[in-house]
């Protein structure tokens, strides 16, 4: 059974007039995608693994910027150990930033793409502010996962 649109200068009799219209005219209902709840992302072990890298980098830069720039004098192997676990944990936490803004970026809870994460880790410095990248996707994870967490917790 279709449904003709009434007249315009007339008022639609049933739902099913004033849908047919409403299509006559262009209008169409906007398409909602349900948010997923934190565990449905199945993110957690990611920003686990990014924030024990964190853990490891961040010890890791400054024993670095103390050995550059406070003057003191150690062993090679204690340099090169100092470098191998800061170029490591940098890689290790740019891989799981990736997979994070990735997952954030399939369910649309996040604006900035991951191809950014790895550029970001390509062109900046992990001696410098080649981290931030990588800090700035664990503290928009953990924010979201807050902001999810306390949605599902409102509806029980």
């Amino acid at each position: 059974m279709s449904a003709t649109p009434p007249p315009m200068d007339q008022q639609p009799a049933t739902l099913e007039q004033a849908l047919a219209a409403a299509r006559a005219r262009g209008v169409t209902a906007p398409l909602f995608k349900p948010q997923p709840s934190w565990a449905e992302l199945e993110n957690d072990g990611r920003v686990k693994c990014l924030g024990w890298g964190l853990m490891v980098y961040l010890p890791a830069l400054a024993v670095y910027w103390m050995i550059v720039f406070g003057g003191y004098s150690v062993m090679p192997q204690v340099w090169l150990a100092d470098i191998a676990m800061l170029l490591l944990s940098y890689a290790f936490m740019s891989l799981n930033a990736y997979f994070v803004q990735a997952k954030l970026n399939e369910y649309e809870l996040s604006d900035s793409g991951a191809w950014k994460v790895c550029v970001g880790a390509l062109l900046l410095n992990p001696v410098f502010i080649g981290g931030l990248v990588s800090l700035s996707v664990f503290l928009r994870a953990r924010g979201i996962k807050r902001t999810l967490e306390a949605r599902v917790e409102r509806k029980l």
